[in-house]
């Protein structure tokens, strides 16, 4: 490459020092010294052509760097002409029998209970780290869960979680006091743990399953989230319900959690009672149960199961 050329890529990487991220001017750098092998970054039609026909993020990368090096150096204003297929694509969701398996790997008790937490509720992965003693409610078999994010629907959402984790969260708490942390340092009690603890545990998680045959292609952190909405989804056919059960604000953002699976039974509790029984079947219909069934003297009902 002409070192003046090379020279003048870094005069953009230089006036903008203080407006883009360190990041950012890499990648731009980067960029325009690609841009500059195979095409003339002064012919600013070639270039226009040469970037529309770009592929992935490159397109956008490569158009904002050529933008920034036109404007500093008093060129024509590219316009590039590309269709972008701005639609996210969703993560791989492993199977159920990957998922289950994976709850069992984590060997101390913290991680265990903090594993099928995030199975069950679908929590963000940071979420955990911030839940106290009184965010459990043992009895109700319930647990608060609190966005971390700006853009979540409610500040606070109440979960149901399986008796299982019930009473591993109560042996992981039975000596802590309500203000304290559910997941805290084995080293000090006082301070909790942290996301990047998490990640390195997954590795564990991965290597372990992989070596026992197991295919974890898909297997991270936040596909527990995905696989909780997929399985609540599937069972409720709800996605107000599932919206507010993971805290979005925009159902948009709730539809990318969902996997559709075509194919997947729907679950239901069922109940029974005598067809005189008036008063409890008035409750139940109250709550929102649906008459499945009824023959001469019984009547059964039936409601999509919450499946954790």
């Amino acid at each position: 490459m002409d070192p003046r050329l090379r020279g003048r890529i870094l005069d953009v990487l230089m006036a903008h020092r203080n407006r883009l991220v360190p990041k950012s001017l890499e990648v731009y750098g980067d960029m325009l010294v690609r841009l500059a092998l195979i095409g003339d970054l002064d012919n600013v039609p070639l270039m226009e052509k040469v970037i529309s026909g770009l592929h992935g993020n490159r397109i956008d990368n490569s158009a904002a760097a050529y933008r920034l090096y036109c404007r500093l150096h008093r060129l024509p204003e590219p316009i590039f002409q590309y269709n972008r297929d701005r639609r996210r694509q969703l993560p791989r969701l492993p199977s159920e029998r990957v998922l289950q398996a994976s709850l069992a790997i984590p060997r101390s008790p913290t991680w265990r209970t903090y594993w099928r937490l995030i199975y069950e509720t679908g929590a963000r992965p940071s979420e955990p780290f911030d839940l106290r003693v009184a965010d459990v409610d043992l009895e109700a078999e319930k647990v608060r869960l609190g966005t971390l994010k700006y853009g979540g629907d409610v500040a606070q959402r109440e979960l149901p979680i399986s008796p299982l984790l019930t009473a591993m969260i109560r042996e992981l708490t039975h000596r802590k006091n309500p203000e304290d942390y559910v997941f805290t340092m084995r080293s000090d009690p006082t301070r909790p743990l942290w996301y990047k603890r998490a990640e390195k545990v997954m590795e564990q998680v991965r290597r372990q399953l992989k070596a026992a045959g197991y295919d974890v292609n898909g297997l991270r952190l936040h596909i527990y989230r995905h696989a909780f909405g997929t399985r609540l989804y599937t069972a409720t056919q709800n996605l107000p319900l599932v919206q507010r059960s993971l805290g979005h604000r925009d159902l948009k953002s709730t539809m990318i959690y969902v996997h559709i699976q075509p194919g997947t039974p729907r679950l239901y509790d069922v109940k029974v009672y005598p067809v005189g029984a008036v008063e409890e079947i008035s409750a139940v219909i109250a709550e929102g149960w649906e008459k499945a069934l009824q023959t001469a003297d019984r009547v059964w009902f039936k409601r999509p199961r919450w499946v954790p």
